[in-house]
């Protein structure tokens, strides 16, 4: 499978202070490649280097095998980028938005976007500072897809939106990796990047510390896993003054909270006491590391 985006060595720095150091990835073709870092770590300088709108000390950047910024025109064409919120007049309508960025893109008008994101009717006529965050963040993505881009970027592309807000931009996000196109995501989100995305690339201090998909970095995180338990007749009680098993986090209601690297032995373990005991389990839930656990481990955010 081709490369929709490589980044190789990209070095950036603003003054003494080095923002990417060498950094090198790559999103393939139909991937939902999701970048994560605390603020400061590059995730924005990374993004504005591929579009074209910040130019880097040194390395190599190509989309859909452009060069970055040599063959800007060229990239321009195949990538598509959303708006911050900030980005149109408060009294243009989403109409007007829309027409301007198709007379840029020299593209038909595009109502079909405005219709397929619920901008259509009433919301086309709207002034800009009468649509609510979501609306706005729905218009960003359609404008952003007015000339059919076979790569697009979002930089949060769910800040600040209410669940059902965030639930229709992500069955959006889902629905254009279906249709082929490459998606490149920074978010704070890690429920969205472990929801959405098929790599995740942790960054810190400018490079990448962490890669895989999320399942691959969940499973290979040198991190706890968390077994929660509760039986009838609190037999665990007894198990636990045998120094066998980790001291565990006593909940409410009798329930236990254990935390391992290593859940299987655990679980093992402690199945096997309350059988002997004749106890019964009432509730057991086994908590796998989640990327956000990862997130904190590596990237140091707090």
């Amino acid at each position: 499978m081709r490369n929709a985006i490589e980044v190789q060595d990209l070095t950036k720095a603003y003054g003494r202070n080095a923002v990417l150091r060498e950094l090198s990835f790559s999103v393939r073709e139909g991937e939902v490649f999701a970048l994560l870092g605390v603020n400061g770590a590059g995730k924005t300088t990374t993004l504005e280097c591929i579009e074209g709108l910040r130019k880097a000390d040194s390395g190599h950047i190509t989309v859909c095998d452009f060069d970055v910024p040599k063959e800007l025109s060229s990239v321009q064409k195949v990538l598509g980028v959303q708006l911050q919120s900030t980005s149109l007049p408060e009294t243009m309508t989403s109409k007007e938005a829309m027409r301007l960025f198709c007379v840029w893109h020299k593209v038909p008008f595009r109502l079909d976007l405005l219709e397929r994101f619920d901008m259509a009717g009433e919301h086309m006529n709207k002034q800009y500072s009468n649509l609510s965050a979501g609306r706005k963040r729905r218009l960003h993505l359609a404008l952003a897809l007015c000339h059919n881009p076979r790569v697009l970027i979002l930089d949060e592309p769910t800040a600040g939106l209410d669940v059902e807000g965030r639930d229709a931009l992500h069955k959006q996000i889902k629905q254009l990796k279906t249709e082929g196109v490459s998606i490149l995501i920074a978010t704070h989100d890690m429920a969205e990047a472990e929801k959405l995305s098929d790599t995740i690339a942790i960054l810190r201090d400018g490079v990448i510390a962490k890669q895989g998909s999320p399942r691959e970095l969940t499973a290979s995180a040198d991190i706890q896993s968390r077994i929660i338990i509760k039986t009838l007749n609190g037999s665990l009680k007894d198990f636990l003054t045998e120094g066998i098993v980790p001291k565990p986090d006593i909940l409410e209601d009798d329930y236990f909270s254990f935390a391992s690297k290593d859940a299987a032995e655990l679980l093992l373990l402690l199945l096997t006491h309350i059988r002997k005991a004749n106890d019964e389990v009432v509730d057991l839930r086994v908590q796998r590391a989640s990327i956000e656990d990862l997130f904190l481990s590596i990237a140091g955010g707090k």
